[in-house]
């Protein structure tokens, strides 16, 4: 038997949004009140529905009204339907007017207080045309997914995603990894077996890209340090060199969140094939183009003219490291 077809009048907004009324207020009565509308306006929309989705929605033969398995399996996604839809409506008519309503952007943990202050001062003054701004901490591991399930909208990290269809990447700043040591250990940087075989390697988590990088380097030098304390904040793994505790290999931008706290280490190149990361900006393709455009340059500046010059301030032997690749 063939499924009867909705009317051509059918409108799934608001069919759904009579659905979640019906819903919260556990009878048509109620629904038809909230909505300064007819029970049977109510009851046809419900109809509409059921016969769309080809199930009843709910049991009719028992009070109060109760969902069937389709009502709630329609119950766990129709308000979030009806809210996004919301925020469209919201999101266009902002659009329109050349203002984005709302941007969330995550930032790695070791480049968040220079951004940061440096984005806000932008959207306060309208040089980045956002209504509100949402900033978290996040790692390069988790960017992906959570621009996927549109957790945010962009991401400041230092993951390519090369093979990916569906994001588009602004690349900003250039990095090479160099070793690092406590006071008196820079001169035995040059030979890393030297080096492990008086301080012991303290590593990045695998966890952190840092950390897969820098293991996936070492493994092709074919060098093979023994396992030792893992670290994940790059403030705790610095702690630890400059209390003498070992040595690691990292980049200038990890030394951020330290600078101007008086660091006991020595930075070094990094012998042999050089080792580099490229940052920047992540983003779904085709969406906000102009305002991520307009968000790298305020970043490129950011880190140009303030984060680099205090970074070769206090640490000279990192002169091109640290490469701001944005045109002013």
């Amino acid at each position: 038997m063939p499924q009867e077809q909705p009317t051509r009048d059918f409108d799934l907004l608001k069919s759904l949004e009579v659905f979640v009324t019906v819903t919260e207020t556990g009878n048509m009565t109620a629904a038809a009140a909230r909505l300064h509308i007819t029970q049977s306006a109510i009851s046809q929309q419900i109809k509409i529905l059921e016969t769309d989705l080809g199930a009843p929605l709910f049991y009719r033969d028992v009070r109060p009204l109760r969902l069937t398995p389709a009502g709630s399996a329609l119950k766990t996604r129709a308000a979030s339907m009806l809210q996004a839809a919301r925020d469209m409506r919201v999101y266009v008519r902002e659009a329109a007017a050349g203002k984005t309503p709302h941007l969330r952007i995550s930032i790695l943990s070791t480049f968040a207080r220079q951004l940061t202050p440096a984005i806000m001062q932008a959207v306060k003054d309208q040089s980045l045309p956002v209504e509100t701004l949402s900033v978290s901490r996040g790692m390069a591991i988790n960017h992906a997914q959570d621009l996927a399930n549109r957790e945010i909208d962009v991401a400041w990290t230092s993951d390519s995603f090369e093979k990916s269809t569906i994001l588009d990447r602004v690349s900003i700043v250039r990095e090479a990894y160099f070793v690092v040591t406590p006071l008196g250990y820079g001169r035995y940087a040059g030979d890393l077996n030297k080096l492990s075989a008086r301080l012991p390697f303290l590593r990045y988590s695998t966890r952190t890209q840092s950390g897969q990088r820098v293991e996936s380097h070492l493994r092709r030098l074919r060098f093979s340090f023994p396992s030792n304390p893992t670290f994940e904040a790059s403030v705790d793994l610095i702690d630890a060199i400059a209390y003498g505790s070992g040595w690691s290999i990292i980049t200038p931008s990890q030394l951020f969140d330290l600078l101007g706290t008086g660091m006991r280490i020595e930075a070094r190149p990094l012998p042999g094939p050089s080792l580099t990361r490229t940052l920047g900006l992540v983003s779904r393709t085709g969406e906000m183009q102009d305002l991520i455009l307009q968000l790298a340059k305020v970043c490129a500046s950011t880190l140009r003219e303030r984060s680099a010059v205090r970074l070769l301030s206090e640490l000279p032997d990192l002169a091109g490291h640290f490469e701001v690749l944005q045109s002013r």
